[in-house]
């Protein structure tokens, strides 16, 4: 076979050659047509990593003298050496040596031979040098993709709005909330840097950064998991509010048992006429009616954390409920100058009728006591409409309103919107979150919308009737 043809089907076998064993495999091939050798080893740096024929080594001192030399020449070179020839071969790319072949053979080759070995050479150094490329490239993806995959935040690379890429903690993440990729989506079109999530009580922190990669513009979205950081902000809240609760707690019976004292003490120790008993005996059944709307709260609070809160449906008629809790309520509104304005026609549904009283007192109780002092006619309007087998009960004021930052949080126990308008208005937090919890015992929902400075309307709306009993 002609040395061309050769060279031919010598760049088609290392063309497909995946690893270097391979490709000296094919240059031993090669070289037996061109060569009549008896021995060839193949040297990185000083080490023999390949041998023709197997596990036969030249004797290193008829070559390595002359390594740096080669090295410096890069030129295939054949010296005498008693009564052989040491071939050396340098692969080599650009200036770098790669690999050196030493064979030995007993005729010493020709130039052209020499000029066909050095092509040979250079195609094998180019391909040599492709496969540890190859190798460094596939190495490093490995150690960058194991990196990334026992990181603890989840990675996603997105192109044109696809994954291109994604870890395994992202994988998995997805996985578990397939919303949260919409979710990506939508902030990535409105070009949002950052954004949280949360579903079944996990949270994630995510973070979008256009990138540029091949050319063309990406996206690296992180995903944290913060579920645990929350938690601990929210214990230290809830630290927090407790400790304002037993503060208030402590304040809302000090006052009117301190009251209590006083006007007992007075009354003990002092004539008086019937009159001024009769204002004091008033006095002192208001504060002792509001130590026991305290202790009432304390105990719907106790049983709300055990859940042994429970109510007792029986068929009902709203206006009387809704008429009850005005009638408790209206003295505390006349001393506050609040209207309370009624709209209610008869509806009779199934529900626990002292228990839809204790919401709708507590509703109208807020509404007068965060009346704003500044507006001449104050009102709290209570309207009760059928709908849709729901009943919708609306408890609408021209109070001071709730902060928008505040709305979420009024239903959380010992919450208090505290401010320059509610600093010295007494509460211990607890109203809310028991109403809230006794609507739901019955199936239903509160709602809430308020503006300051113009006022609020929460509505309760409840099954027109079910099955609880």
């Amino acid at each position: 076979m002609e040395i061309q043809q050769l060279l031919s089907k010598y760049m088609l076998e290392i063309s497909k050659v995946d690893d270097e064993n391979k490709l000296y495999y094919a240059l031993v091939g090669i070289l037996k047509r061109i060569l009549d050798f008896q021995v060839l080893n193949v040297l990185k740096g000083n080490e023999v990593i390949y041998s023709e024929p197997t596990e036969v080594f030249i004797d290193n001192n008829h070559y390595i003298d002359y390594l740096q030399w080669i090295e410096e020449r890069l030129q295939p070179t054949f010296l005498p050496f008693e009564d052989v020839y040491v071939g050396m071969i340098p692969i080599f790319k650009s200036s770098k040596l790669l690999s050196l072949v030493i064979i030995l053979t007993t005729h010493e080759p020709t130039a052209e031979t020499i000029d066909y070995l050095q092509l040979i050479a250079y195609l094998s150094g180019i391909t040599l040098e492709n496969l540890r490329l190859f190798r460094i490239v596939d190495d490093s993806r490995q150690y960058y993709e194991t990196i990334l995959n026992v990181s603890n935040d989840g990675i996603v690379v997105l192109y044109k709005e696809e994954i291109e890429f994604k870890n395994l903690k992202a994988e998995q993440i997805l996985n578990e909330h397939p919303k949260l990729l919409s979710k990506i989506k939508e902030n990535l079109e409105s070009s949002t840097e950052f954004f949280e999530f949360e579903e079944l009580q996990a949270f994630f922190s995510l973070s979008l950064k256009k990138i540029e990669l091949f050319g063309e513009e990406r996206t690296l979205v992180s995903i944290r998991n913060i579920t645990t950081e929350k938690e601990i902000q929210k214990l230290r809240e809830v630290d927090k509010i407790k400790t304002n609760f037993i503060a208030n707690i402590s304040h809302e019976l000090r006052t009117p048992l301190a009251a209590i004292k006083a006007y007992v003490e007075t009354m003990m120790g002092m004539p008086m006429s019937q009159e001024e008993i009769q204002e004091f005996l008033e006095i002192i059944f208001t504060q002792s009616q509001r130590l026991e709307q305290l202790l009432n709260d304390l105990l719907d609070f106790s049983q709300l954390e055990s859940g042994t809160l429970k109510i007792k449906t029986e068929k009902t008629e709203i206006c009387k409920v809704i008429e009850r809790a005005k009638n408790a309520v209206q003295k505390f509104a006349e001393e506050h100058n609040v209207n309370i304005l009624i709209e209610c026609s008869n509806i009779m549904t199934i529900c626990d009728p002292y228990k839809i009283e204790q919401v709708i007192v507590n509703l109208l109780s807020n509404a007068i006591k965060f009346s704003d002092r500044t507006k001449e006619h104050k009102y709290v309007k209570l309207s009760v409409v059928e709908e849709n087998d729901k009943i919708r009960i609306l408890v609408e004021d021209n109070g001071i309103g709730i902060p928008e930052d505040k709305i979420d949080k009024i239903f959380d126990k010992f919450y208090r919107v505290d401010n320059e308008l509610t600093y010295a208005i007494p509460g211990t937090g607890l109203g809310l979150s028991i109403v809230k919890e006794i609507v739901e015992l019955h199936g239903g929902e509160i709602k809430v919308e308020s503006q300051v400075g113009v006022g609020s309307i929460f509505e309760v709306i409840l099954p027109l009737s079910n099955n609880l009993s």
